[in-house]
C-alpha cells in the first residue's frame, strides 16, 4: 500500500513515517517547501513539497496512493482565522483532491480539544456533546464534521489523541525546562491523559489494515489518566536538581485570565503557549479512554508513562535540549 502522510516531517509524521516504512508501507511525505527534512530524506522517503492551504499544489502528492493520513495542521496561532485557514480548509482541501483519485482510506488527527474538558473522574469514553474551549478545538472539531459530511468521497476514520509525548515532544521539553527550574504550575483536581507517539503512530496503522474502520471519531489515551501533580512529580525525580516549589493556580483565576492572555496574543502575536495553557487550566480535566479504539480497531497501547518520560528525557538530552 502506497501512503501520503501530510505533515510528514513533524513530530508525530516522523513517528508515523517511521512505523509504516517498518511495516513495509510505500510512503510519500507532503511537506511544505522550505520545510526541514533531513530526518525523513534519510529513511529514504520520497518527498513531495505542496501545502494544504494551496489547493494546487495537492494533485500531484495524491496522484497514485491508495491511503492518505493528515497530520498537517497548527496547534498554535495568534489568529483564530489561522486555525480555519490551516486546520479546517486545509482539510477541505486535501479531501476535494481525494475526491476520485481512486484513495481507499483516509485517516484524519484530530486532537481531544475537539471534545473539550472532562469532569474530573470522568474521563471522555463516547463521542458527543462536544464543547471546545478554544479556536484549536473548535478548528478541530470543524474539520471532523465536514469530513463526516462528505463520507460517501473517501472512507475516513478520525483518531482524537490525549497528550502526546515521546522523543521530540515540544510540550514536555517545555514543562521539564520548567521543573528543573524548580517551579511549577499545580492545579488542584486537575486530570490528564497521555498517549506516547509510538502508541499512535501503531493506532494509525491499525486503521490503515482495517479497511472497514467506522468513522469514529476514536479516543487515544493510554487508559490510566493521572493527576497534573502526579505527572510534575515524575519529572521532578527525572530532572530536578532539588524539590521544586508547586504554584497553585485556581480554576477559577484561569479563566478570568484567559480572555485577556489571548487578546494579548491577538494584538502582538506573543504569548501563545502561556494563552493557551491558561485557558486548558481552566477545564476541570483533560481525560478520555480508548475504550471503542479497543473495540473496533484493536487498539492496545504499549507504553506505560513512567517508561515513555524517561525515554524522551533521555532523547533531550541526548540531543543537547536539556541539561542535567
Amino acid at each position: 500500500m502506497k501512503v501520503l502522510v501530510t505533515g510528514a516531517n513533524g513530530f508525530v509524521g516522523r513517528h508515523v513515517c517511521a512505523t509504516l516504512g517498518a511495516r513495509d508501507y510505500v510512503v510519500r511525505a507532503l511537506v511544505r517547501p522550505g520545510a526541514r527534512v533531513a530526518t525523513i530524506e534519510r529513511s529514504g522517503i520520497e518527498i513531495v513539497h505542496g501545502d494544504v492551504t494551496v489547493p494546487e499544489s495537492l494533485a500531484r502528492a495524491i496522484d497514485g496512493v491508495d491511503a492518505v493520513v493528515h497530520l498537517a495542521g497548527v496547534t498554535r496561532a495568534s489568529r483564530d482565522s489561522t486555525f480555519v485557514r490551516v486546520n479546517v480548509d486545509g482539510t477541505r482541501h486535501l479531501a476535494d483532491a481525494c475526491r476520485g483519485r481512486g484513495v481507499r482510506r483516509l485517516v484524519f488527527m484530530s486532537a481531544l480539544a475537539a471534545q473539550g474538558p472532562s469532569a474530573k473522574g470522568t474521563p471522555h469514553v463516547h463521542p458527543g456533546c462536544e464543547a471546545p474551549i478554544d479556536a484549536y478545538g473548535r478548528s478541530k472539531l470543524a474539520a471532523e464534521r465536514l469530513l463526516a459530511d462528505r463520507g460517501a468521497d473517501v472512507p475516513t476514520t478520525v483518531l482524537r489523541p490525549a497528550l502526546l509525548y515521546g522523543p521530540g515532544a515540544r510540550a514536555v521539553l517545555e514543562l521539564a525546562r520548567v521543573v528543573r527550574r524548580r517551579i511549577a504550575p499545580s492545579v488542584p483536581g486537575m486530570e490528564l491523559s497521555l498517549l506516547h507517539v509510538d502508541d499512535l503512530a501503531q493506532a494509525t496503522l491499525d486503521v490503515l489494515e482495517r479497511p472497514d474502520a467506522p468513522f469514529g471519531p476514536y479516543f487515544l489515551s493510554d487508559g490510566a489518566p493521572v493527576a497534573l501533580e502526579a505527572l510534575v512529580a515524575r519529572l521532578e525525580r527525572l530532572v530536578a536538581p532539588a524539590s521544586v516549589l508547586r504554584i497553585p493556580v485556581a480554576r477559577a483565576l484561569a479563566n478570568a485570565l484567559a480572555p485577556a492572555a489571548e487578546r494579548f496574543v491577538a494584538l502582538t502575536g506573543f504569548g501563545l503557549g502561556v494563552a493557551r495553557a491558561v485557558r486548558e487550566m481552566g477545564g476541570a480535566s483533560w481525560t478520555c479512554m480508548p475504550d471503542e479504539a479497543r473495540r473496533d480497531l484493536g487498539f492496545e497501547p504499549q507504553v506505560d508513562l513512567d517508561t515513555g518520560l524517561a525515554e524522551t528525557i533521555a532523547w533531550f538530552r541526548a540531543e543537547g535540549l536539556l541539561r542535567g
